[in-house]
């Protein structure tokens, strides 16, 4: 089986990378920083390693030459970020990578970018195609069936224990909608927290002090969608209590197959928040 090693500092891209190459059939694992990257390869050769570029600690194309030159690493070695195609060509080039594959191809992207590299594991055929610097819309590993979605037009605060306020986490990468339908929520006595990424999200989830009962997901975001991030949340163990509310501008029809196959526990289509929001704003005080 192709032994694939993926290096981000991102927890979650590594989590959802590593889980979709392993159900496409390759043996994946992450690292996150040197630290851990040194352990991985205490554990064996692998065929490929996938580097993020932009690291707190270290860059992916200097990580290349020091697996090339200090440590004889005879994987394939490919670069993979959200900057430009120039930019990210120009550092495959310059570094000695063996290619790259842009963040903005999604999981699909890397999967192809891997199989142009080394090949389809089911097959283990090596294609000669080079690895793409997009791809389609991205795709996650399939999640198991989920309940059919109840949709909703707004959210009442339930006793919880241990006498805190219900607490949600927003996730739009549009700051101004979140931060009205926020005021909103809070006027009503959530505890409401708020981010712009997926990424960001992650952090706040793992974290027991912000952990959310629920979240409040948009669906189209960059890098990592709201349909990949709710099956990240519903997959895991460790956050089987936080419920999720898809809150998008997708028609209904889509939303609804996203919470059939995400596990999504309901949606909220986003123009009707904001309908009922701007209505309230506009009617004079004891209005009906």
């Amino acid at each position: 089986m192709s032994r694939v090693l993926v290096i981000d500092d991102s927890p979650m891209l590594v989590e959802l990378t590593v889980r979709a190459l392993t159900a496409a059939g390759y043996q994946a694992s992450g690292a996150q920083d040197l630290a851990s990257l040194e352990r991985k390869l205490t554990e064996g050769p692998f065929a490929l390693i996938l580097m993020d570029v932009n690291m707190p600690e270290m860059f992916g194309d200097d990580v290349v030459e020091y697996l090339r030159v200090q440590k004889k690493v005879t994987a394939k070695l490919v670069l993979y970020s959200d900057i430009s195609e120039a930019e990210l060509a120009g550092k495959t080039k310059a570094s000695g990578a063996d290619g790259y594959i842009l963040k903005s191809g999604g999981l699909e992207g890397v999967l192809s970018g891997v199989m142009g590299l080394i090949g389809a594991p089911a097959l283990g055929v090596p294609s000669a195609v080079p690895p793409p610097s997009a791809a389609p819309a991205s795709e996650s590993p399939q999640a198991a069936p989920a309940p059919a979605p109840v949709a909703s037009t707004g959210l009442k605060p339930a006793p919880t224990t241990g006498g805190r306020k219900p607490r949600i986490l927003i996730v739009d990468d549009s700051e101004m909608t979140a931060r009205i339908i926020e005021a909103d929520l809070v006027a009503k006595g959530f505890e409401v927290h708020f981010a712009d990424t997926a990424d960001k999200a992650t952090k706040i989830i793992l974290k027991k002090q912000t952990r959310p009962d629920l979240v409040l997901l948009d669906v189209r975001m960059p890098n990592v969608n709201g349909e990949q991030f709710c099956r990240f949340i519903k997959s895991n163990s460790l956050f089987k209590g936080i419920k999720v509310l898809l809150c998008s501008g997708e028609n209904v029809e889509e939303l609804q197959r996203i919470c059939r196959e995400a596990g999504a526990d309901g949606y909220i289509p986003k123009d009707a928040v904001m309908g009922n929001l701007v209505a309230k704003e506009l009617m004079p005080p004891g209005g009906e």
